[in-house]
Formats: structure tokens, sequence, C-alpha cells
């Protein structure tokens, strides 16, 4: 399988993931309403948070020390599994902790499920630190397995929930760390014949590692509170109900659909980024560039003319509410394809520090917009501080790499017609 072909199958699983995601997105929101999703909402981004940070970027380090440094595969992994063990309990035990000191915050959720639900994390965690190993081996059908498994048993443990009339906050809660359970249990038998527990711990392994690894976890977690810092804010300033939150995430569920798109196509755009330079990579950025600013505008302009119909359609009347911020959520995304390209651009010219700076500078932007504009127009504002972000990211990158390549602009925003001949020509090749 050729590596163009992977990223392919790679980019498909993500797409599925995506769309089976929003298929209980549907499920769960018609079932638990506008207050539930709102609660279920912040409670599983609080966790994605948590993990991330906790990880501490050792699991894309593992890609680094297994194909540069050449570390045998049974010493990286055995690392990694016996560090998530001790992490992912210390972790267990401060997600309990931060759940159940902040009732206001997090609402009052049953001290069993609190419990449960952290070992999920703790699993969630052990899958942020081996899943890379996947990668270094190229092995994409298990990559996409493991990812599949987690959303798949949302799915049906969900569906088998509503109909026994059992679904609710909490018992989402259980449905969701038993998905982290079966997506870190697949892991580890696919990682099994690489797994000693009886081999000594390398501290001289972890320490390195965990060196190597900071430096990329910024930017993973940077971005992931670009994400998120709309809804902690809006649960923040909009203390009352769960509801806003409830509306704003089935928004940014809809929206995200404008990116998936350029997710699709990305690995058709960027394969040949590192077989080429000088004005031939940058005529490759171009294109990529407007190919995915084209689809990305195509793709929200329905999203925002109908989505008060797809919202009555998948949700149903009571996230009608949701249209407001729907309506700058979907052109908003248009800037995470041009930062896409980008930070693709600059992580292969190995400049991805400067990604880590631009992330930084529209956190501040965000969480400044968000706390001015969220008590005064609520969802809409939240959606308002994300445009706001969203337009200082992509253009701000942009503007760099027209710096450091010598972009033409013009070239980066409509597509010409040997673009799709080129996209055509990519997709008979494989």
């Amino acid at each position: 399988m050729t590596f163009l072909r992977k990223g392919i199958l790679v980019s498909g699983g993500q797409v599925i993931g995506i769309l089976l995601g929003l298929i209980v997105g549907i499920l769960y929101s018609r079932i638990l309403g506008p207050e539930g999703m709102g609660q279920y909402h912040l409670l599983r981004s609080t966790s994605l948070i948590i993990v991330t940070m906790a990880a501490l970027g050792i699991g894309n380090a593992n890609i680094y020390f297994l194909n540069n440094r050449k570390t045998p595969i049974v010493e990286v992994t055995t690392n990694a599994l016996k560090s998530s063990m001790v992490m992912g309990a210390l972790l267990a035990v401060l997600t309990v902790t931060i759940f159940l000191a902040f009732p206001g915050y997090f609402g009052r959720i049953p001290v069993p499920v609190v419990i449960f639900f952290a070992t999920g994390v703790a699993a969630l965690l052990g899958n942020a630190l081996l899943r890379q190993i996947l990668t270094a081996q190229m092995a994409v059908r298990r990559m996409v397995t493991v990812s599949l498994t987690e959303v798949s048993v949302g799915l049906v443990g969900g569906t088998v929930l509503g109909v026994l009339g059992w679904l609710a906050p909490e018992t989402a809660l259980i449905v969701l760390a038993s998905g982290y359970w079966a997506g870190f249990i697949l892991l580890l038998v696919y990682l099994r014949p690489h797994i000693e527990l009886f081999r000594s711990f390398n501290w001289k392994l972890f320490g390195n590692m965990l060196v190597y690894g900071l430096k990329l976890a910024a930017a993973s977690v940077l971005y992931l509170l670009c994400l998120e810092i709309s809804v902690m804010l809006l649960r923040y300033l909009k203390p009352d109900r769960f509801d806003d939150i409830g509306l704003y995430s089935r928004a940014v569920a809809i929206a995200g659909l404008v990116a998936l798109v350029p997710r699709m196509l990305g690995p058709l755009l960027f394969a040949k980024w590192s077989g080429v330079t000088g004005q031939a990579r940058t005529q490759q950025v171009e294109m990529a560039l407007r190919m995915s600013v084209t689809y990305g505008i195509m793709a929200a302009i329905p999203v925002v003319l109908l989505g008060k119909y797809l919202i009555w359609f998948l949700y149903g009347v009571e996230f009608l509410a949701a249209q407001e911020a729907l309506r700058i959520l979907a052109p908003a995304l248009i800037f995470l394809t041009i930062f896409n390209v980008c930070s693709n651009l600059l992580a292969g010219d190995g400049r991805a520090v400067i990604t880590v700076y631009i992330l930084a500078g529209t956190l501040v932007v965000l969480g400044v917009t968000a706390f001015l504009l969220v008590p005064v127009f609520g969802i809409a504002g939240a959606a308002l501080a994300v445009l706001c972000g969203n337009a200082f990211t992509g253009l701000v990158n942009l503007a760099v790499c027209r710096r450091l390549y010598g972009l033409n602009l013009l070239n980066c925003l409509f597509v010409h017609r040997g673009d799709l001949a080129y996209i055509r020509q990519a997709m008979r090749r494989q």
C-alpha cells in the first residue's frame, strides 16, 4: 500500500468517525435535550483537555524515537504502557477530584459514575500514549479500527439505553468511558507482541521522550483549548443552565461538516510536498489553499442558508435557537482550512514552533472576545469570538507563509480548472 493510499485511508477513517460522532450526537441530543446535552458535552470536552495536557506529547514522541532514533519497539511500547498505568491512576484521581469539587460548574453527578468515568479517562490517556506506535508502524487499518471502535461503542450503547429509556447525562458518561476502554483494550491486543511487562522501566528513555514530547504537546494543547475555550467561558459566564452549551455544541457539530471536504482531500493535496522545493512547492501550497478555501466556502453556504432546517431535521425543535450561532460558525470554520494547509507546510519545513506562537495568540483573541461578547450576546457571542479567533489564525498563518514561501495570495483563493484534473488523476492512481 502506497503512502498516499495510507493517508487517504486514515483521512477516510477520520471522516467516518466524524459522521458516526454526528449520529451519536443526534441520538443523544434528541433524548437528553439542550440541558442534558450541554452537561454531557462539558464533561466530555473537559476530560479531553485533561488527557491532552497529561499526555505530555509522549505519544507523538514515540514516532520520533521509533523511526529516527531506531529505539527497539519492545522498549518503547513497554515503557509507554507502564507510564500510562502510573500516569493514568494519578489522572483518574485528579478527574474525580475536579468533577466532584466543582458541582456548580459541572453539575451534580453520582459518585460511582464519576469514578467509573475517571477510569475511562485513564484508559483514554493510555490510548494517547500508545496509539502513535501504530502510526510509526504505518498500521493504518489498525489505527482506523481503534478510532472507530470508541465511537461505535457510543453509538450502540446510546441506542440500547435510549430504547430502554435509561439514557441520561450520567449513563451517557458510562457509555463514553466504556468506549475509551474498548479502544484501549483493542490497542493492547494489537501491541501485545511488543509488550514485556517484566522488562525494567527505562527512566532515561522516559526523560528523553518527555523533553522531546513537551515541544510537541504545546501545539496540541493550545489547539484543543482554542476549540473549547468558548464552551468553557459560556458555562462560566452563563452559569444558570446547561442549555446554552447544548445549543452551542450542536451548532459547532453542524458547522464542523464544513471541514469534511478539505480533510478528505488533504492526503491528495499534501502528498507531493516532501518531494518538491522552491517554486514547485509554492505552487503546490497555493493549489492546496485554493482547493481547501473554495470547497470550504461551497460547504459553508448551504449550512448558512439551510441551517434552521438542518437543526430541526437533525436535533429537533428544541435546538432551533442554535441557528444564530450556526450562521456565524459555518463561515468561521473556513479559516480553519487555511490553518490546516499552512500548519502542515510549516511542520513539514521544521517550523512547527511558529504554529505554537500563532495558536497562543489565537487563544488570547478567543478568550478576550468571548469574555466581552458572551455576557451580551450569549451563544452568538461565543460564535463571534470563534469567528474572530479563526480569522486571526487563518490570516496570520497565511501572512507568515506568504513571507516565507512567496505565496501569491490571488492564486490562493479560487479553484483553477487544472486543480480538478489533478485531483481526478491522483484518485485514479490509487
